[in-house]
């Protein structure tokens, strides 16, 4: 009898030690899910001579690139040219690491390398004023919440938790979209040829300064200085409030950016700003890249 009930008790006793280590298990803090930061990033952009909505980006490091921000897209097409570039061919690719103007970053993006037929006839025809390399679609725009202020060209982006469904094949079994894509781009090459309509002339991207602003109250200050770069070499500092730029006085953020990015590489921005009371005027030479 006494048998019996010791077995008993091994046979009740059993699953609790179980359960009990399961739970264990499931609340080692090890395995715990990152934190996901939803903190909202600027992006800024222009508008095109067509007026869409550009902006540029790093990819692979490389760039910087010009992208149409397109919530038609399905997915982020580059053109094949700039993925020559970057080492792949035509069709489909995964970015290690996509860069934008910002310091927006995203890593492992799936893109279709393929020249839109939309890119293609804008620089053919020189439309836009300026060469794209791609239209930015659904894969990366649906990783965030977007906010436009067209006063401020920039847009607000907001990370969300919610991964984007995966690309599709363009066309039934992956075949016709293919085709369709060669025809219209075709239809758009002979178009501009019967009109006369030469290329686009070579992009001049925007020049590099390597600080940040921000707008505090009435005064635009200066919220971070990039060490190295050229707002660094030219002794700005985090925290210089700007009187002027180009001699022009400001009324808010928009004014400096709005001087700033009319500048290549190699020109130079004059800003007239007070430190500790005391006033300054500095002269930046923009550098290369974003």
């Amino acid at each position: 009898m006494r048998l019996r009930l010791l077995i008993l008790a091994v046979f009740v006793l059993a699953p609790a030690y179980s359960y009990a280590g399961d739970k264990k298990k499931t609340a080692d803090p090890k395995k715990a899910e990152p934190k996901f930061d939803a903190r909202p990033q600027l992006v800024p952009f222009r508008l095109t001579d067509t007026h869409h909505t550009l902006v540029r980006v790093k990819i692979n490091g490389k760039g910087p690139f010009n992208f149409i921000v397109d919530t038609g897209c399905p997915v982020m097409l580059i053109s094949e040219p700039v993925g020559k570039k970057l080492g792949f061919d035509k069709g489909w690719a995964t970015l290690e690491s996509l860069e934008m103007e910002g310091g927006v970053e995203l890593n492992k993006v799936k893109a279709r390398i393929e020249t839109p037929f939309q890119i293609e006839g804008m620089n053919g025809m020189g439309l836009a004023g300026v060469e794209l390399h791609g239209l930015m679609g659904y894969t990366v725009l649906a990783k965030y919440r977007m906010e436009y202020d067209y006063t401020k060209r920039q847009m607000i982006w907001t990370p969300l938790k919610s991964e984007p469904l995966p690309p599709m094949k363009l066309g039934k079994g992956g075949g016709g979209g293919d085709f369709g894509m060669d025809m219209m781009v075709g239809l758009v090459r002979l178009m501009t040829w019967l009109a006369g309509i030469g290329p686009a002339p070579a992009p001049q991207p925007r020049g590099f300064f390597g600080f940040e602003i921000e707008q505090k109250g009435k005064a635009v200050k200066v919220a971070r200085v990039l060490t190295g770069g050229p707002a660094d070499k030219a002794g700005l500092k985090k925290g210089d409030r700007i009187l002027s730029v180009e001699a022009k006085s400001i009324s808010g953020v928009n004014d400096v950016l709005q001087q700033a990015s009319k500048l290549t590489a190699g020109k130079t921005l004059t800003l007239n700003i007070e430190r500790d009371t005391k006033k300054l005027e500095l002269t930046i030479t923009a550098g290369d890249g974003l």
